[in-house]
């Protein structure tokens, strides 16, 4: 006797729950993990998780909205307390305090938020700071102390809680560093965006046995987007011996600066890590460029070694290079060329180093004529040297700028001009070079 098909139904449709926690593994698209956890019961919570791992909370759509964004969420765990142990990653965007009055200024809801996020590790409360020409903003536009003294209690007691591991602050004007900052115990990534600092260390007293360097935190990722008297406070707090967070140890530097002028204070936390950075990005700013001519043959002028050094870097594995190359506006018989302070860059690593992976970012903003006259030639004889004996990986991106965008027909002409130029044709080969458009 056979079973019938109604009997079969069940278990033809049963699915193992290892086998629904890897279909969803493979899911990041948020509105397929909606539909996912709609599909059926066995993919409810684990599409639950994967929808409520990171939550972000931005501005109000419009000024009419009565429900600020926290609001809408606290009613949501509220009623449905089960997902906020899925949230490990919050993110609080607020809007530029030039366009109006922002929304954390007047929320009450947020503080009761907080206390209810027991698995957070990660959290991130940032400005939207309208950037200028060179992608990054000089102000800093949102006020710490406008915030309610209630939520700014809120947040520092959730950064004391032990469980956030990163840290994400920018769009602040004089955020106390040592209140807010310095409290994270188990701080192991912090990214400072444009925002001032204000130093409110206690000076230690003289009559105290306790050493301060004794239970600082050793922090190993550190994204730093700041630049002239902003980033000169950053740099003097977290090298100062009062600073809880201990940059000595890094293995992740990432910084975006402006000016030359920048360097030196980059230089001074490279150099305090030189023998544990591992993985250094680079936005350097415009500056670094030099005048290239169209016409006529004008020798590129060199300001000598630059500011930022690598030669005490012989852990460094990987380095990625952010740059673009831009047309003058007013004169189209010239471009600016990062190359030549990108080849004294790499000149300045030891000639004894672990460095595997070289990532240089080109943004472009020029036509195909003034590209096929960009000069690699020094580049490629940079890299045939000894000291890069060892590299496994060197890839030439070029993204678009952030006022372009990417054509078929650009993307066709990039790659048709790189493959043309005979001293990047020979590492393209061989396989050595790579080309991401």
């Amino acid at each position: 006797m056979q079973p019938s098909s109604q009997n079969m139904a069940p278990a033809a449709y049963f699915i193992p729950p290892e086998l629904v926690e890897t279909i969803i593994a493979f899911v990041s698209y948020r509105p397929t993990l909606k539909a996912c956890s709609l599909a059926g019961p066995a993919f409810t919570l684990p599409a639950q998780r994967g929808l409520f791992a990171e939550v972000f909370l931005s501005p109000p759509k419009s000024r009419s909205q009565k429900r600020s964004p926290a609001n809408r969420f606290l009613n949501l765990i509220t009623s449905s307390p089960h997902l906020a142990s899925f949230v490990h990653s919050l993110v609080i965007e607020c809007e530029d305090s030039v366009q109006g009055q922002p929304w954390l200024y007047s929320d009450n809801d947020l503080q009761h938020v907080f206390p209810r996020l027991s698995k957070l590790t990660k959290i991130s409360v940032n400005g939207r700071i309208q950037p200028d020409d060179e992608g990054m903003s000089g102000k800093a536009n949102l006020s710490w102390t406008s915030l309610s003294a209630s939520l700014r209690t809120a947040l520092i007691s959730l950064i004391r809680s032990g469980s956030v591991v990163d840290l994400e602050l920018g769009g602040f004007s004089r955020i106390p560093v040592s209140s807010v900052v310095d409290s994270c115990s188990r701080l192991k990534k912090l990214s400072l965006l444009p925002l001032y600092l204000v130093d409110d260390t206690p000076l230690p007293d003289a009559e105290s046995s306790e050493n301060p360097s004794e239970n600082r935190v050793h922090l190993e990722d550190i994204k730093i987007k700041q630049s002239a008297v902003a980033l000169r406070r950053t740099a003097d707090w977290l090298l100062s011996p009062t600073c809880h967070l201990d940059v000595g140890e890094l293995k992740r530097l990432h910084f975006e600066v402006s000016t030359l002028d920048d360097h030196r204070q980059i230089s001074k936390i490279v150099n305090t890590c030189s023998k544990s950075l591992e993985h250094l990005e680079v936005n350097p700013g415009s500056e670094v460029n030099s005048v290239r001519h169209l016409l006529r043959s004008v020798p590129v002028e060199r300001n000598g070694s630059p500011a930022l050094s690598l030669e005490t870097l012989q852990a460094l594995k990987s380095l990625k290079v952010n740059t673009k190359i831009n047309m003058f506006k007013m004169n189209n018989n010239r471009f600016s060329d990062p190359l030549p302070w990108i080849v004294s860059l790499l000149s300045t690593i030891p000639e004894e180093n672990d460095l595997t992976e070289l990532d240089l970012s080109f943004a472009l903003q020029l036509t195909q004529p003034t590209f096929e006259r960009v000069a690699w030639q020094d580049l490629v004889s940079a890299l045939s040297s000894k000291k890069f004996n060892d590299l496994q990986r060197v890839t030439l991106a070029f993204p678009p700028s952030t006022k372009d965008s990417v054509s078929q027909e650009r993307l066709f002409w990039v790659q048709d001009t790189l493959n043309r130029d005979s001293h990047l044709s020979p590492l393209i080969t061989h396989g050595l070079l790579h080309v991401d458009i």
